[in-house]
């Protein structure tokens, strides 16, 4: 695979996708994740990727002491802008490739958020695991959202070609296509509006939630528990998405 996801995650990125996420959605889940990963004033939490910090922010807001990581240097300093009131006590951000070991651990928690697996090989992902793994204290929690092969499937047998409005009045058009041999999901976006018009492609291998747990395991993590997307939910495979996201709940054994 090609390394789209190093230029991917720009500014434009930032923009185009914080429009497309309402506040009441991020609060939300920082609220599910606060509960199901049974966190609490000081826990200890890694947040990688971490983007341009939607989820760092409101879970240091609630008491946490995060850092967050990521490998784009325009989202860290979006997420850096958007700190607020936060010091660096709470809420610290570094730029790292997450397939390599971070330098930091025993956090209590780790969390790799919103299909932020499948942009490189699988032992690409394997290292990312491990990473995850490695930072947390034995007993600490490792939390993956992300898209599952079933789900994409069951959008693409209904024709999924998502656009939308955004607030500012941008036109969002993503055109992906699904490759079941190589299990992978080739998606291009297209935007035009006050902020500007452009394209940018992404290629993305889309697991199935078996592959998933195999990784976790791979990686010394036991598999605790399913959960729909960044929610407290049960994760049922049904309905015309098959279930939508998944969440998978791990613990460093």
């Amino acid at each position: 695979m090609s390394s789209w996801w190093q230029t991917f995650f720009d500014e434009d990125y930032a923009r185009l996708w914080a429009a497309c996420t309402p506040p009441e959605q991020t609060a939300a889940q920082a609220q599910a994740l606060w509960k199901l990963l049974e966190l609490r004033e000081g826990s200890r939490v890694l947040d990688a990727p971490c983007g341009y910090g939607r989820l760092s922010v409101p879970l240091a807001r609630r008491g946490a002491r995060v850092v967050g990581v990521d490998y784009s240097p325009a989202l860290i300093a979006q997420a850096e802008r958007e700190r607020g009131e936060l010091d660096a006590e709470r809420l610290a951000y570094l730029r790292h490739d997450l397939r390599e070991p971070l330098n930091e651990g025993s956090f209590d928690v780790a969390l790799n958020l919103f299909s932020s697996l499948g942009y490189g090989t699988e032992e690409d992902d394997a290292r990312i695991v491990r990473t995850l793994r490695d930072a947390v204290r034995p007993g600490g929690r490792v939390f993956v959202d992300t898209m599952h092969r079933d789900a994409a499937v069951a959008a693409f047998s209904r024709g999924f070609k998502p656009s939308r409005r955004l607030p500012d009045g941008t036109l969002f058009v993503e055109e992906p296509a699904f490759d079941p041999i190589r299990g992978c999901m080739d998606t291009r976006w297209y935007w035009s509006g006050p902020g500007g018009s452009g394209n940018k492609e992404a290629h993305l291998r889309v697991y199935c939630a078996t592959e998933l747990v195999a990784l976790l395991e791979r990686a010394g993590l036991r598999f605790v528990s399913a959960h729909a997307g960044c929610s407290t939910e049960p994760f049922r495979a049904e309905g015309p998405s098959m279930g939508g996201r998944l969440g998978l709940l791990a613990e460093r054994v």
